[in-house]
């Protein structure tokens, strides 16, 4: 009988366990209307800057260099470095070939010209390319090993 009455104690504290988080996060604190907010897009400050070679209507070509992420279907920003990296238009790289790219212009602030900078977040690197994971990988291995040793 002692067997069950402690797997019925475990039983409650697990269920607990799992209730009291969720209870606590749905719990919401009114404090009056919510203020909506414009969403603007932000532009990482370190993001790869490109040379626009030509500019047409709607379509603008920059050279790619040594960057050889870029592929098409990827977004990429016109910015007026003259006025602190202003929006001008927002851009979707369309073609690339060994040397240049061309983008198409989905939507503008103001007409795109060639002394603006185009600017194209790289893509997020995968999580086992990361060094961080490898380090962890063998900072694991090794206080796993040393810990099977001492016992």
């Amino acid at each position: 009988m002692k067997r069950r009455t402690r797997l019925t104690r475990w039983a409650v504290v697990g269920v607990l366990a799992v209730l009291v988080p969720l209870v606590s996060a749905c719990r919401r604190e009114v404090s009056g209307p919510a203020v909506v907010e414009p969403v603007l897009p932000r532009i990482p400050r370190d993001a790869p800057r490109f040379e626009i070679d030509s500019v047409t209507d709607s379509t603008a070509i920059f050279r790619v260099q040594e960057s050889r992420w870029i592929r098409a279907g990827m977004q990429g920003y016109a910015v007026d470095a003259a006025q602190r990296d202003a929006l001008v238009a927002r851009l979707t790289i369309m073609s690339r070939d060994s040397l240049t790219a061309t983008a198409l212009v989905t939507s503008q602030v103001a007409r795109v010209r060639r002394d603006h900078m185009l600017l194209v977040l790289e893509p997020p690197r995968p999580w086992w390319k990361s060094g961080r994971f490898w380090w962890g990988v063998v900072l694991g291995a090794g206080v796993g090993s040393l810990v099977t040793a001492a016992f």
